[in-house]
């Protein structure tokens, strides 16, 4: 003998947020294939059915309709991702976008140590940079360029050393 056929009540109001997420762009398409699982089983039809037509194992469609009827809308998202969780919080992006609108050089290195200083977490460089990206930053390679213009009497009083350096003859200590 077969399972017995596997219904879930769905209300109106229900459907309604469900065909609101299910056409909203900016959600994710997890969240939105789902939300579409479960306006077709309202509709009437069956975890089989569901499951041919998407192409997927019966048993994640009788998860999602677990998941649905316990956890109501939130349960259509995915949960916490297992492992460690990110270094990065939602209290140090703040200060790493205060500090980045600074009118002032920042490398990953050094937004580690002042990340570091301000609350005590140890970041490395590359994850710094890594979550750095995925805030929408971007970087170039450093190079020197100075701050002010040069002194013109010091430019002065050095460009006889300035041009021996440049034809390659430069004495320690000549002067």
């Amino acid at each position: 003998m077969g399972r017995p056929t596997r219904r879930i009540e769905i209300s109106e109001a229900a459907d309604q947020q469900l065909r609101a997420l299910e056409f909203n762009v900016h959600v994710h398409p997890k969240v939105r294939f789902r939300a579409t699982l479960l306006r077709l089983h309202r509709a009437g039809w069956t975890v089989t059915q569901l499951a041919q037509h998407f192409d997927r194992n019966p048993q994640a469609v009788h998860n999602d309709l677990t998941r649905f009827e316990q956890q109501g809308l939130a349960g259509l998202a995915d949960g916490q991702a297992p492992g460690k969780p990110p270094l990065v919080t939602a209290v140090i992006e703040p200060f790493l976008h205060e500090k980045l609108r600074e009118d002032r050089f920042w490398t990953a290195s050094m937004l580690c140590e002042a990340v570091a200083q301000q609350f005590q977490v140890t970041i490395s460089p590359r994850t710094m940079a890594q979550h750095l990206h995925r805030l929408g930053y971007t970087w170039k390679r450093a190079r020197y360029s100075p701050a002010k213009t040069l002194d013109p009497t010091l430019q002065h009083e050095h460009a006889a050393s300035i041009e021996t350096l440049k034809r390659g003859h430069w004495m320690a200590n000549s002067g």
